[in-house]
């Protein structure tokens, strides 16, 4: 995705943000913003990184530490203060052990803070100080608006928000006139 300032439309169209988009193609679409970009260096061992305790295998797509990380920017934007351990509860699971009974555990925080640092370095999140977790920068806030935005015009407008509801009151006054011509008919045959 392009995100100079040329390539962001006429200037007419309402702003969109994150918060105005589905989470998966918003996801998928800043996955792809941050491959293209080459900014971000992914490990050479990603390929064998089990992302939960949890997990047995790692994942099958080869682009899911992008799809982690756009993930993670999408969470410190719309919730700030997140940390290393607040992710690690958000992308737990539950943990299966044959016939005992499953229990929560807790993702990889090590995967977590390598993505948080790559996107530091990238200038999208940053941390506070006197604050813990991380927070959206304003250059950060800026590029996930510009993909949100490129992402709102892509996108059909559902069809209920085009759909016209007629006035009850119209329909009342008809079906009122209609008695009063039973009434006079009534009283005409008496």
């Amino acid at each position: 995705l392009d995100i100079s300032p040329s390539s962001q439309g006429d200037k007419t169209r309402k702003m969109a943000t994150v918060k105005d988009v589905p989470a998966q193609p918003f996801i998928k679409a800043l996955a792809a913003h941050f491959k293209e970009g080459g900014q971000m260096e992914i490990p050479d061992y990603a390929e064998y990184i089990k992302t939960a305790p949890f997990k047995e295998l790692s994942p099958y797509d080869p682009d899911w530490y992008y799809v982690r990380a756009a993930s993670i920017a999408r969470k410190v934007y719309l919730f700030g203060g997140m940390g290393v351990g607040g992710l690690a509860k958000v992308y737990g699971g539950r943990s299966q052990k044959g016939t005992r009974r499953g229990h929560f555990k807790r993702a990889s925080r090590g995967v977590l803070r390598h993505i948080l640092r790559q996107l530091s370095e990238m200038k999208i999140v940053c941390k506070k100080v006197d604050t813990k977790g991380r927070f959206i920068t304003s250059e950060g806030q800026k590029t996930l608006d510009v993909i949100a935005k490129q992402l709102v015009a892509k996108l059909e407008r559902p069809a209920f928000y085009d759909m016209v509801i007629a006035e009850p009151k119209e329909e009342l006054e008809e079906e009122v006139e209609g008695e009063e011509d039973v009434e006079e008919g009534a009283e005409e045959g008496e």
